[in-house]
């Protein structure tokens, strides 16, 4: 993970809003958010044919409302952007049990760790260029 420094940090504005500016971008508020905060993701690597590795994730934090119900009266602030490479795996998980019960209970094998991996320059420039356009639309 690489942080951004931006002055879109700490803006507060309704989710509504948030989505209104982010949407058009190509950010999404990503599936795992929470009723207390989330994520808009933006993949960085556009051109990739085989899923995307590379996003620059926007957190927002809910200073009054619920996140998680999408209300879009919702008020968040924004917090700082960062880079993050998600690997997942493409085969067989090498920990993963065998037979009917476990493989109907676990289906998907568990992402490869990322918080150390290594992110090379042309992605994090183009998060900065990212960024640099977010701030113009914010201000």
């Amino acid at each position: 993970m690489i942080p951004i420094d931006s002055t879109i940090e700490g803006i507060r504005l309704t989710l509504g809003k948030v989505e209104q500016i982010l949407a058009p971008e190509g950010f999404v508020l990503g599936g795992g958010h929470q009723y207390d905060h989330g994520y808009f993701d933006y993949a960085l690597d556009e051109e990739a044919e085989h899923g995307h590795r590379y996003y620059l994730r926007v957190p927002v934090y809910a200073v009054s409302g619920d996140i998680e119900m999408g209300r879009g009266d919702t008020v968040v602030d924004l917090g700082k952007p960062f880079v993050i490479k998600h690997e997942f795996r493409t085969g067989n998980d090498p920990v993963g049990d065998s037979g009917v019960v476990s493989a109907l209970v676990n289906q998907f094998s568990k992402p490869i760790p990322t918080e150390a991996a290594d992110i090379a320059p042309q992605w994090v420039d183009r998060a900065r260029q990212k960024v640099a356009r977010l701030e113009s639309l914010f201000t």
